[in-house]
């Protein structure tokens, strides 16, 4: 079981403790960068893709159960935030954002899996 750090929802977390809580395979990884950023460089496990400058963004998000655990992560970490955000307000439960994005999780030299989206 994924334990929280606090009672807040929303927390940041690093590459390698984002990998180990997939490891667990407790999380729903969420990828919300665009089409031509995923097929450069991949995703990381099996993430469910979400863009998050689709017009109905907010709404596709609001469909997700809210007593998941997620993983939401970007290009470089601003558009994870805003989400992250965005499902704090919506009252998801447990949110982790990667912090520095796919780009802190290639520089730690971890897997990513290239697929047709």
């Amino acid at each position: 079981m994924i334990e929280t750090p606090s009672s807040d929802p929303l927390h940041m977390i690093d590459a390698l403790n984002a990998k180990h809580l997939i490891d667990e395979g407790e999380i729903t990884v969420i990828d919300v960068r665009t089409k031509p950023e995923i097929e450069e460089s991949g995703v990381i496990g099996d993430a469910a893709w979400i863009d998050f400058r689709d017009p109905d963004f907010v709404e596709k998000m609001n469909a997700l159960p809210k007593n998941t655990v997620y993983l939401i992560y970007c290009q470089s970490g601003v558009r994870g935030l805003k989400a992250g955000q965005m499902m704090e307000k919506l009252d998801f439960s447990s949110i982790y954002v990667l912090q520095g994005g796919i780009l802190t999780w290639m520089r730690a030299g971890l897997p990513l899996l290239h697929q047709e989206i």
